[in-house]
């Protein structure tokens, strides 16, 4: 009896220490594992941090209206980031580029947005609140404003243009026909049946007459077409005769082969100077004949310009060494014309289309992708709009270009 009761003694503490044993080892592995825990990920709220003031438009430069795409505004105001990324500027739902910033302005691209009611907000980092709505119009830089083709003509090939000083359109089409384009773009043929079949330029001139070169058989001139339509040839010409500009006494310049001729009003005709190539275009600016053309055979191209010299031309100088700029390799100039501020406009068939070459020497492409080539010839209307036409592999295009400056000078119209 007595070792049964020794024996349940003996249990009872071998389960007590079993307890005990297993509540250390909880124990243990509850501390361990508190003791291994990651430690608490720190808060991005800082409670020191002060909070930014909101953001404030006060002005935006230009004040109306911008070109999609291609223009910059300036934004001023308030409470804006120094760092450009930390301003977030947004055209509708739309984010644009900040450029450059400080606490009182932004320099913003703008982008490819269409519109004549756009909201423009602001939020910068570390501001609790956007700023106030700001309403703004962008406009396309590029459009089609025609594609020149008559009810039931599939193809149409365009050449020479101008513009008169009612904003009207000319242009010389394939098949005989001179084309007119009004401001809204409606168009209508003011000469149909010419003697020609193109008109490799034309010029508005005095009285809204059109003067324009072209080719019949074995004539070579330059013709007249009257606000009427009526056709009379104005002078003929030894060659074929491409490109014509108005000097500021109404003196026609004149390409014709590799020269350029001097025609008077009084129709006498000179030549005034000789080139070592074909001469594609030309344009009267500043007191200079522009030039430009390529000898096929040698490879040269290049731009010049004399100065007029009464009735004679001055010694060449050369602009521009067309076949040495790396920038328009494989690409022929075609077109040319100068802004009011003296940059030179350059139509090619390269595959940028158009350039702009400044008076220093340094260029840009006009906006890149909006006018594909060719661009066979540009003319300024009145304002800040360029015409062009673009001429593709069986049609035309008379694209409409606002480049956000006049151009310069042009004597034909009176």
């Amino acid at each position: 009896m007595s070792h049964e009761k020794d024996w349940n003694i003996i249990m009872r503490k071998n389960m007590y220490s079993s307890r005990s044993l297993a509540c250390a080892l909880v124990l243990c592995a509850a501390l361990l594992h508190l003791s291994c825990e990651d430690e608490p990920t720190p808060s991005l709220f800082d409670p020191n941090a002060s909070e930014k003031l909101n953001p404030v438009i006060t002005a935006i430069e230009p004040a109306d209206s911008s070109l999609a795409g291609v223009g910059e505004l300036t934004i001023r105001g308030q409470n804006f980031s120094t760092v450009p990324q930390e301003n977030l500027v947004y055209f509708n739902a739309e984010p644009a580029v900040v450029a450059a910033a400080s606490a009182t302005e932004l320099r913003v691209k703008t982008p490819n947005i269409i519109a004549d009611s756009i909201s423009i907000r602001i939020a910068v980092q570390g501001a609790p609140l956007f700023s106030s709505t700001a309403w703004y119009k962008l406009k396309p830089a590029a459009v089609i404003l025609s594609d020149l083709k008559s009810p039931g003509q599939d193809v149409v090939k365009a050449f020479g243009l101008d513009v008169d000083l009612g904003g009207n359109i000319y242009v010389s089409t394939e098949l005989n026909t001179i084309k007119k384009v009004a401001p809204d773009g409606r168009l209508s043929v003011l000469k149909s049946n010419a003697s020609f079949i193109r008109a490799n330029a034309l010029k508005v001139g005095p009285g809204n007459v059109l003067y324009v070169t072209n080719v019949v058989a074995r004539l070579r001139r330059i013709s007249t077409i009257a606000p009427d339509g009526t056709e009379s040839v104005f002078v003929s010409l030894p060659g074929v005769p491409q490109d014509l500009d108005f000097d500021a006494n109404s003196n026609i310049w004149v390409t014709v082969d590799t020269d350029i001729y001097l025609v008077k009003p009084d129709k006498t005709t000179a030549r005034a100077d000789s080139y070592p190539v074909t001469l594609a275009t030309l344009r009267v600016y500043d007191g200079y004949v522009y030039a430009a053309g390529k000898n096929a055979a040698t490879g040269e191209a290049k731009i010049w310009r004399s100065q007029i010299q009464g009735e004679t031309l001055g010694a060449k100088e050369v602009v521009l060494d067309i076949a040495a700029a790396p920038w328009l390799v494989g690409g022929d100039v075609l077109s040319l014309t100068f802004s009011a501020d003296g940059e030179m406009y350059l139509g090619t068939n390269h595959p940028e289309g158009t350039f702009v070459l400044r008076p220093d020497g340094s260029h840009e492409v006009l906006y890149p992708g909006l006018v594909a080539p060719t661009v066979y010839a540009m003319s300024w209307g009145e304002g800040n709009l360029l015409f062009a036409i673009q001429q593709l592999s069986n049609t035309s295009n008379l694209i409409k270009i606002d480049v956000g400056k006049p151009g310069a000078p042009y004597y034909g119209r009176r």
